[in-house]
């Protein structure tokens, strides 16, 4: 029974000992959780201050952001603006500068023609200066016929006169002399207007012609006192090489006008001509 007693004394003591251990064990620990538990707080203490200032530098941060995102939303705004007058500039700009372009094409076409013009009217003055010098050059011969023409006459009248005053008597004389002048006159005339005075195959050298190229035209200064009719047709040559060919298309006293054929010699070497040799063909 002592045993047991004492068994059960040194369980006791056992389990006191076990206990107090246990306690000591769990007064440790939670010493140990205290302290971390102290640690934690003054971690999280910690980290609250640092969350704070991450906060206000974030908060900072973010405004700065902001204010620099607004700046660029203006300044692309104020691009964008700018774009848009460009463009409108440019687009006003391009118009004017196309409708400066056909402006300037149109009166480069206007001045070509204005050259072309000039050109021609030039070619025509320099024809019609030539055509006047001609006829300035003919004036002192027509003149001179002229004055031929009259002298004859006062010569004819003057012989006239003299015949009738000698004949005054010879009333049949006279009236045969008359008749025989007639008939002269008659036949000079015929003989002058009526007989062909250049034949086929005959040349005749002629000086002071007109000539218009463009029209294809030779004014001569002979016409039907030689026998030029319209639609005679004649040679041109000089030194033996033919210039060309013509055909009569209209004679009068002194004068006529030839149409230049196509095709034969070369009509342009005329310009350098003073004179010719026409062939009747």
């Amino acid at each position: 029974m002592r045993k047991i007693s004492l068994f059960l004394s040194i369980l006791t003591l056992l389990l006191c000992s076990l206990g107090v251990w246990k306690l000591n064990s769990v007064i440790t620990n939670h010493d140990r959780i205290k302290v971390a538990l102290s640690l934690s707080e003054k971690n999280l203490k910690n980290l609250e201050v640092e969350i704070e200032e991450f906060s206000k530098e974030h908060a900072a941060r973010f405004s700065r952001e902001r204010r620099k995102n607004q700046d660029m939303e203006e300044q692309i705004l104020n691009f964008s603006t700018e774009k848009t007058k460009l463009e409108i500039t440019f687009s006003s700009k391009n118009s004017v500068i196309n409708d400066l372009k056909a402006s300037k094409e149109e009166k480069e076409k206007k001045i070509l023609e204005m050259k072309v013009e000039i050109r021609a009217n030039a070619r025509k003055l320099a024809s019609l200066k030539k055509k006047a010098l001609d006829v300035e050059q003919e004036i002192p011969q027509i003149e001179k016929q002229i004055q031929e023409h009259e002298m004859q006459c006062e010569n004819e009248k003057s012989r006239s006169i003299q015949v009738e005053e000698t004949l005054s008597n010879y009333a049949q004389i006279t009236t045969v002399l008359k008749e025989h002048q007639v008939r002269t006159l008659d036949a000079l005339y015929s003989e002058k207007y009526e007989r062909p005075w250049i034949e086929e195959g005959e040349m005749i050298q002629l000086r002071k012609f007109s000539l218009d190229l463009d029209k294809g035209l030779l004014g001569l200064p002979v016409g039907q006192e030689i026998g030029l009719e319209p639609g005679a047709f004649f040679s041109i040559a000089h030194l033996g090489e033919l210039i060309c060919k013509i055909r009569i298309k209209k004679a009068e006293q002194n004068r006529s006008v030839a149409l230049i054929m196509p095709l034969f010699g070369n009509p342009r070497k005329l310009l350098e001509l003073e004179s010719f040799d026409l062939k009747h063909l």
